[in-house]
C-alpha cells in the first residue's frame, strides 16, 4: 500500500538531495513501518530491498504532470555514485523535462541517467525530440541533455527503473533511511 504525501511539486534532486526536508519526512515515514511491513533486509556482504517497502506518492516529479509513485533504493552502505529508483506513473502522469549539469548550476544534480522501461509505454522528450518508449527499452540521457518521461497510455501504468550516476562534486543524495 502506497503512503501518500500531499506536498508541492518536487524534483527528484529535492526529494533525494542533502538537506531536502521533504525527503527527510518521506524517509521517516518509510522507517516508521512495522516489522511486518518492513521487507528491507541487510545481511553481511549484501543488502536487499523490496519495491513494495516504501513506495511513496509524489506530486509533480520535476514539475511534471499528475502524481507518480516512487521507490528509492538506498542500499545503505553501498558505495556512491550509483542511485536507483522506480517510477510508477499512472496514465497522464510525467516526470517533467529537466537537465543535469556537471557543475550542478540548476541544483538538479550532476547525473547521467539510465531509464529502463519495466512495463507500459509512453514517451520521452529528449533534447527537444519526442521518443516513444515501451517495455524493454533502455534510454541513456547524459549530462546537459534535457529530458523527461510521460505515460501516454490510456489505461496502463508506466513503470521505469531509473539508475542515475553522480558525476560532480556536490553532496551525494541522501540514501533511503538516512536522516
Amino acid at each position: 500500500m502506497a503512503k501518500s504525501l500531499k506536498a508541492p511539486a518536487v524534483t527528484r534532486r529535492e526529494a533525494m538531495g542533502a538537506g531536502a526536508a521533504c525527503f527527510a519526512v518521506l524517509s521517516q515515514n518509510a522507517n516508521a513501518m512495522t516489522d511486518t511491513e518492513q521487507t528491507n533486509v541487510k545481511r553481511a556482504g549484501y543488502s536487499k530491498e523490496s519495491e513494495a517497502a516504501g513506495m511513496l506518492e509524489i506530486p509533480g516529479i520535476h514539475e511534471g504532470k499528475g502524481t507518480g509513485r516512487i521507490k528509492v533504493f538506498g542500499f545503505e552502505g553501498a558505495p556512491a555514485p550509483a542511485n536507483f529508483i522506480i517510477y510508477d506513473l499512472p496514465p497522464g502522469a510525467s516526470e517533467g523535462v529537466h537537465v543535469h549539469y556537471l557543475d550542478n548550476r540548476n541544483n538538479e544534480g550532476s547525473f547521467d541517467e539510465y531509464y529502463y522501461i519495466v512495463s507500459g509505454s509512453g514517451q520521452m522528450e529528449i533534447d527537444g525530440q519526442i521518443v516513444a518508449v515501451s517495455e524493454g527499452d533502455h534510454v541513456h540521457t547524459p549530462l546537459e541533455v534535457a529530458h523527461g518521461i510521460e505515460n501516454t497510455h490510456a489505461t496502463e501504468n508506466l513503470k521505469v527503473f531509473l539508475t542515475f550516476i553522480k558525476r560532480g562534486n556536490e553532496p551525494r543524495p541522501m540514501r533511503s533511511g538516512s536522516a
